[in-house]
């Protein structure tokens, strides 16, 4: 039987990918979209999962450009949807925004 039609075994773990990654490859199927040529990108934060099938990440942010903002915001959940099942945030610290990277000594 054909792997890609049935859902994922407990061996079967999602590929760890670094956040860069995960919205450049996200970003890269939504262009590929006739009308969604103009689409800018998305922002992923890592999230805390529910279960241990469950993401470890969302979108945070959209950045829609001048492209028709229905149309992406559908195939965005559809590319989201599948990639979450396929995929997890790595745990590299230097993958994170700036923001949320400590900027100093936590002893102090």
């Amino acid at each position: 039987m054909n792997k890609a039609w049935h859902p994922l075994s407990k061996s079967d773990k999602p590929s760890a990918v670094s956040r860069k990654h995960l919205e450049s490859a996200i970003t890269k199927v939504v262009k590929s979209v006739l009308d969604c040529e103009a689409f800018v990108g998305v922002i992923i934060q890592r999230i805390e999962p529910k279960s241990s099938t469950d993401p470890n990440w969302a979108v945070r942010g959209v950045r829609f450009g001048k492209a028709d903002r229905d149309k992406s915001g559908k195939v965005l959940a559809i590319v989201v949807e599948r990639m979450q099942r396929e995929f997890s945030l790595t745990d590299d610290q230097d993958d994170a925004p700036a923001n949320e990277r400590s900027t100093g000594s936590d002893t102090n």
